[in-house]
């Protein structure tokens, strides 16, 4: 980059160009050791708070502007020390202990003015950031305030409130219905999981700043410094299986938990009593306030642990209500929606449908672990799109899963990442306009050929129905099939690619190639695509070519399979989704692993021989999105799809892929 292009982007954000400055500059000084009040010996803590007040000055100024970042980073933590000096001082003065304590601390640290600057930056994220954001910072915030309890500890959680308070003014961004209704259906959770991280973490914090003094630090006089740590760890481990929903989360929480309100009660209450060491002395403020601090230190615990019971019952009973498929309901709203192209993939074996409350739509999904994947689009007008898909999240979310809309089309990918959604690219689909289809023109020529060649040999397409076939021909598209799966060195694939079994359906049309003495040679099956109730086309699953089959007959299937869609006046057809295609809104990284995968499984599954194909229809192509919560999700979506598609897959398989691959080294050899 040029020096003056350099110089005129830093030139808009002055603020964090000097707040950088000044932080550097810090940094390397001999004052970074008293940068922060709470570990006065811990120069690291202090480069860590100047680094984070940098960091958040450049969110905030990308997302507020200059003059708004500069007010909000000055005035919320100058208004939060004068309130936070005149809080202490009036508790002092009337002797309570804590203010007593805090009284001549320092109340400022640059750790405030990042938490304010986060607070309001969080206003202009898009709503699933944001209220992770916020959940974040107050649950570190409030835990600080509750097991180290300085001066600045309230302060910085005054300036946190002032922040987000002042960024909710400054950006006036109105939530709608849908989100208020996911934020609503997640609170519980979220709020189990930020308990227990910050009991957790509360109780380790204890253990590393100097002199505690918060209304919950008297878990310490209780506990070892071995214990402290052991309950920390596991708590903190719960809170991270309790918010993937794992039953073994709320296990451990549960059992923690017990124990911890046990050994408290015992120590806070039961034991004083037995030796007489509680006396009453009145109602002063002294004596209430310490009585009110020993009664919330086993409290809180248990508080938590009935939250904790609470909601494990919530998403058992959850998941026992949702546990039952509606095929019909699918078909139905399938044929009165908008679902596209691979909407009536939903409707097979294997899959779960969700409704709207409000009956705007359905999603057909399928659980593997604790993924929820959701087959292509929901079944919806376009206009109830955006409310469905909030209320689908909202319905995974009080079960425990993540949802990962899967195979979905760009609308979707863009409702989903406005609100700050991942997105990534699974394949690409093609798709034919039919309306002005003919088999003229030099790029068809293949298909011309392979049409003049069925006439010549005898070859005829039969478009009919699986119910409607008899017996012996039931037969040969059975062998047809099963022989192409046992052919390969892999598991046949399913969730989103059907096999013999989703031909049984009579939504769905057979185009079979029949020889001149009346055996099919060849089966594709295609399923229906609606649209406001009006079938507009079909799309491609089933391509199986027997043993006998001509060269080019599944060019002349899908050849005249549009042709017939054209003279019914319909006006597509889909070549269905090609896996691992990588495609132009792909980022580089994630299309080179697309084109690497897809490389390695050529030999078995033969995506990239699939998608070439396909090539000869002249096709447009529409990409094809996996949309996760948050990248951190990846992985575990990963395992879900891998498991959905390929359920029998064994190390024996992966032994046999590799032998293909050896095959066709030397073959080309």
């Amino acid at each position: 980059m040029a020096p003056q292009a350099l110089l005129g982007r830093l030139s808009r954000f002055p603020v964090s160009v000097v707040v950088t400055v000044v932080a550097g500059v810090l940094v390397v000084s001999a004052r970074m050791a008293h940068a922060e009040p709470d570990f006065p010996h811990h120069p690291p803590v202090a480069c860590l708070a100047l680094v984070a007040v940098a960091l958040t000055t450049v969110l905030a100024e990308r997302s507020l502007g200059s003059l708004r970042t500069l007010v909000i980073g000055v005035g919320a933590p100058a208004l939060a020390v004068l309130g936070t000096l005149a809080t202490v001082s009036i508790g002092a003065a009337f002797g309570e202990a804590h203010a007593e304590f805090a009284v001549g601390q320092p109340l400022f640290a640059p750790s405030i003015v990042a938490a304010a600057l986060l607070g309001a930056a969080t206003a202009a994220m898009p709503t699933q950031h944001r209220w992770r954001t916020r959940t974040a910072l107050w649950t570190v915030v409030l835990t600080l305030v509750l097991f180290a309890g300085h001066g600045s500890d309230l302060a910085r959680a005054l300036a946190t409130l002032l922040g987000t308070a002042a960024g909710v003014v400054v950006v006036r961004r109105a939530s709608s219905p849908e989100t208020r209704t996911t934020r609503d259906a997640v609170r519980a959770r979220t709020l189990v999981v930020s308990a227990l991280i910050a009991l957790g973490a509360g109780t380790l914090v204890t253990l590393v700043v100097p002199d505690p003094d918060g209304v919950l630090s008297v878990f310490v006089d209780a506990m070892s410094d071995r214990s402290v740590v052991v309950v920390g760890v596991l708590l903190l481990c719960a809170a991270w299986l309790v918010h993937r929903g794992r039953p073994a989360g709320f296990a451990l929480a549960t059992g923690v938990l017990v124990v911890l309100t046990v050994v408290l009660v015992d120590v806070f209450v039961i034991e004083p009593m037995r030796s007489d060491a509680v006396h009453w002395q009145g109602l002063g403020l002294d004596a209430l306030e310490w009585q009110v601090t020993l009664l919330g230190a086993w409290l809180v615990p248990a508080a938590v642990l009935l939250a904790v019971l609470g909601l494990h019952g919530r998403l058992v009973r959850k998941r026992f209500r949702a546990a039952g498929p509606c095929r019909d309901d699918l078909v139905e709203m399938l044929r009165d929606g908008d679902a596209g192209t691979l909407g009536h993939m939903g409707t097979w074996r294997g899959n779960a449908t969700w409704t709207h409350p409000g009956g705007l739509g359905a999603v057909a999904y399928r659980v593997r672990g604790d993924v929820a994947l959701t087959v292509s689009d929901p079944a919806c007008a376009a206009a109830d799109r955006a409310a469905v898909l909030a209320a689908f999240t909202a319905f995974c979310e009080r079960n425990g899963w993540v949802p990962a809309f899967t195979s979905v089309h760009e609308p979707v990918r863009e409702i989903l990442v406005a609100e700050g959604w991942s997105a990534l690219p699974v394949g690409v689909e093609s798709v034919l306009d039919v309306t002005a289809f003919d088999l003229r023109g030099k790029k068809r020529q293949d298909l011309r050929t392979a049409s003049n060649r069925a006439d010549r040999e005898g070859v005829r397409d039969e478009w009919t129905t699986f119910g409607a076939l008899d017996d012996t021909r039931r037969a040969e598209v059975e062998a047809i099939c099963t022989r192409w799966a046992a052919d390969r060195r892999l598991p046949e694939m399913g969730f989103t690619l059907g096999g013999f079994r989703e031909l049984d359906d009579p939504d769905v049309r057979l185009m079979l190639a029949v020889a001149p003495d009346g055996h099919v040679t060849a089966v594709t099956s295609w399923l229906p695509v609606y649209e406001h109730g009006t079938l507009t086309g079909y799309t491609l699953d089933v391509m199986r070519r027997g043993e006998d089959g001509m060269p080019g007959v599944m060019e002349f299937l899908i050849a005249r399979t549009a042709l017939r869609a054209r003279d019914a006046g319909l006006t597509t057809i889909s070549l269905s989704g090609t896996p691992l295609a990588a495609h132009a809104g792909a980022g580089s990284l994630v299309a080179r692993g697309s084109m690497l995968l897809a490389r390695v499984l050529e030999p078995v599954y033969g995506f990239r021989s699939l998608q070439r194909f396909k090539e000869k229809f002249g096709a447009r192509h529409e990409p094809l999105w996996i949309v996760v919560p948050t990248a951190l999700h990846v992985p575990r979506v990963a395992r879900a799809l891998a498991s959905a598609y390929v359920p029998g897959l064994r190390p024996k398989h992966l032994w046999a892929l590799r032998q293909a691959h050896r095959g066709t080294a030397a073959s080309r050899s």
